[in-house]
């Protein structure tokens, strides 16, 4: 464990492919029981999260397990959760999905972000999704008579949820590499002293 209280070494990249491991769990989970919505959504989701060991060719490119855990959690919540929890589970699967994405770019890409437009980014990308969801519902409705969207007060519900979603992700990528970044300054420092 490095001062932040994180897996170092070969164990965050393992650590990683378990959490990878439960949504492949969750992932056939879900098409058995004909969710295949969710099926597809956690597919993608497991797309991102081992395309960066896929482009690499190397199974330790791997986001750090705190994260990766994050993206997972949704998934298994659904799976073996509570039904309650299932609705809440979507808005922050949408968000922790935008984290990976935005965390992915930060640690496996040449792009550099402030960390207030990483944070931006994870909110505005949960509130787009949710809202191209409603859109999709709102058509689904209107041309293939289902009953997806009660009213505009669900769909304002829904928006609010996100954005709650995509800030309470925002804050974990803020924190997450706050304490990585003060980690590694402490770590820079010779031995007995102080930052």
């Amino acid at each position: 464990m490095d001062a932040a209280g994180s897996p170092t070494g070969d164990d965050a990249p393992r650590l990683s492919w378990v959490f990878v491991g439960l949504l492949a769990a969750s992932i056939a989970e879900n098409l058995v029981s004909g969710d295949l919505i969710w099926t597809v959504f956690l597919a993608a989701a497991l797309v991102v999260l081992v395309l960066p060991a896929v482009a690499a060719r190397d199974s330790a490119a791997m986001l750090p397990p705190e994260v990766t855990a994050l993206a997972v959690l949704p998934a298994v919540t659904r799976a073996l959760g509570p039904a309650w929890a299932t609705e809440y589970a979507t808005y922050l699967s949408v968000a922790a999905l935008a984290l990976a994405v935005v965390a992915e770019l930060s640690l496996f890409t040449s792009v550099e972000m402030a960390p207030w437009l990483a944070n931006a980014m994870v909110v505005l990308t949960t509130m787009a999704a949710i809202g191209v969801w409603a859109v999709l519902q709102f058509y689904s409705d209107a041309f293939l008579g289902t009953h997806l969207v009660g009213s505009a007060d669900d769909v304002n519900v829904a928006f609010v949820r996100a954005t709650v979603a995509g800030l309470a992700a925002a804050v974990v990528f803020e924190r997450y590499f706050a304490d990585h970044a003060d980690a590694e300054s402490a770590s820079d420092l010779p031995e007995g002293e102080t930052g």
